[in-house]
């Protein structure tokens, strides 16, 4: 159980996002939840903070850019002085846009997904380790972060985005060596590799592959499904229950992991 621990999740504006069910699931484990989003994704936002509210979950609301390394430290400084303290952090936020082909790709598309996936999640691991230290060792837990990287972190996968593929890839590496640097400290980094899952970000690469190949989104992902082991994407809610687990006492010692939550999809070359 997560009881009064103080958990902060980014990129959990969308009402079907992977984002969402995190902040659900780790409220359900007793956590006081921070929900955090861009400023387009404010109303979504503001809705997903009341709707845990109505359900009896104590939550609040950041509109909060990874991207710009002064509003992550605002918040989570406003987010320490108003909880008390920071227990959790599960670095969400993510795009996935550009091209599959290195030829085709924009630069502008490839830096703004590293921007994002890569250096959003630096920025915030950054800024979050001081308050992680803070905390008094509980059975020498001070903190843990919980990185939401992908299947693609660990093969590359056809048609998936380059940029999206190597961000990543850089997120894995990324967890592994903060994991090694604090483990005696007492926080611990984990990985959470998802493969599909039921969000407007899988229907955007159906689309996009549709586009591409002539063929229609549903036969598009008709073809993903026929790799995936079980047969079908998984739901948010699914992911969200690995990262629960990985946040939380039943994993006191785990970190380092990259785990894939796939459905025995393969992880590819």
């Amino acid at each position: 159980m997560l009881t009064d621990k103080v958990a902060i999740i980014t990129g959990a504006g969308h009402p079907m996002g992977i984002g969402r069910a995190i902040a659900a699931r780790l409220a359900g484990e007793g956590a006081l939840v921070v929900l955090t989003d861009i400023e387009a994704a404010r109303d979504g936002l503001l809705e997903g903070c009341q709707t845990l509210q109505a359900d009896g979950v104590r939550a609040r609301h950041f509109v909060m850019d990874v991207t710009v390394p002064d509003q992550v430290s605002s918040v989570l400084k406003s987010v320490a002085k108003q909880l008390g303290r920071i227990d959790i952090l599960v670095n969400n936020a993510g795009i996935g846009g550009g091209s599959s082909q290195l030829l085709e790709i924009q630069r502008e598309d490839f830096q703004r997904t590293l921007d994002v996936n890569l250096m959003g999640t630096f920025n915030c691991c950054q800024t979050v380790i001081p308050y992680l230290l803070s905390n008094p060792a509980d059975n020498n837990q001070r903190g843990s972060v919980v990185n939401i990287a992908s299947l693609c972190g660990l093969g590359a996968i056809a048609d998936i985005p380059i940029a999206y593929t190597a961000s990543k890839f850089a997120v894995v590496g990324l967890t592994k060596a903060m994991a090694l640097e604090y483990a005696d400290k007492g926080i611990r980094f984990n990985a959470v590799c998802p493969g599909a899952v039921n969000t407007s970000m899988r229907e955007q690469l159906f689309t996009r592959i549709a586009e591409e190949q002539g063929i229609s989104p549903q036969q598009a992902q008709a073809l993903e499904d026929e790799t995936i082991a079980l047969g079908r994407g998984a739901e948010p809610a699914e992911i969200a229950a690995s990262v629960a687990y990985l946040a939380g006492p039943s994993a006191s010692y785990v970190t380092g992991l990259a785990m894939p939550v796939a459905g025995g999809m393969a992880a590819g070359l």
